[in-house]
């Protein structure tokens, strides 16, 4: 997967990959650090990102969202540019500003205040009529103010994608969407988020204790699954 060439920014490194593809780091002609995403084809859908994308962009972003500063959707590539949300140490080390960076200092000051800007932040998002759909730590971001800012809305378990990779946002997605993804298209993806609100909610103001797993568990008609490979194909059917 190749950095694509976008007018007046200079790609840079890679920062870092995921399961709906890799991001670089660039900078336009100012000097601005930003992140280009490069999206995997086969683990989104291109049409359900953009038309939900678009949706956010119009009218001004949404507070609490990660504004997209450009974005193509083509035959032969589609990515993001967005503002960068990382400390960086000159070139060589660059943390993300996420809440996967920072998930181990909660329950703690300003728990409850992160919980209610995650609430403010998705009714936001479906006032747009847009449902996040793949609510996880690593898409909570932290402007430079402290800001909670979500990214990566309408990725992952969604319906369309050929290829569904194994991440955390599963641990954090309802039995509903993992068993029909499609039902996203139908309004579905608004009482999943609530779902994941709620997971997402609990962990954050409450610590695991020793003995919780270290991968969260589902019920599936009364059996406790582990969520492994193994039990996401069983949801699978």
């Amino acid at each position: 997967m190749e950095v694509p060439q976008v007018d007046g920014l200079q790609a840079g490194k890679l920062i870092g990959s995921g399961g709906c593809g890799r991001v670089y780091r660039a900078t336009d002609d100012a000097g601005t650090l930003l992140a280009v995403k490069v999206f995997d084809d086969a683990a989104v859908s291109r049409r359900l990102l953009e038309k939900m994308t678009k949706r956010l962009e119009v009218g001004g972003w949404p507070a609490g969202v990660l504004p997209v500063i450009s974005a193509t959707f083509t035959d032969q590539r589609s990515f993001w540019v967005m503002p960068l949300l990382a400390s960086v140490t000159g070139d060589a080390e660059i943390a993300p500003s996420s809440l996967q960076m920072s998930i181990n200092t909660h329950p703690g000051e300003g728990s409850w205040t992160l919980v209610r800007s995650l609430a403010r932040a998705l009714a936001g998002m479906h006032e747009r009529r847009v449902a996040h759909g793949n609510l996880k730590p690593g898409n909570l971001f932290f402007g430079a103010d402290g800001e909670l800012l979500l990214s990566d809305w309408a990725l992952g378990n969604m319906p369309g994608v050929k290829h569904v990779n194994f991440t955390d946002a599963l641990l954090y997605q309802p039995p509903e969407q993992l068993k029909n993804s499609g039902a996203y298209l139908e309004e579905a993806g608004y009482r999943w988020d609530v779902f994941s609100f709620g997971a997402l909610a609990y962990r954050i103001l409450r610590r695991p204790r020793k003995s919780d797993h270290s991968m969260a568990k589902l019920s599936y008609g009364g059996e406790m699954q582990r969520i492994d490979r193994r039990s996401w194909m069983l949801v699978q059917g």
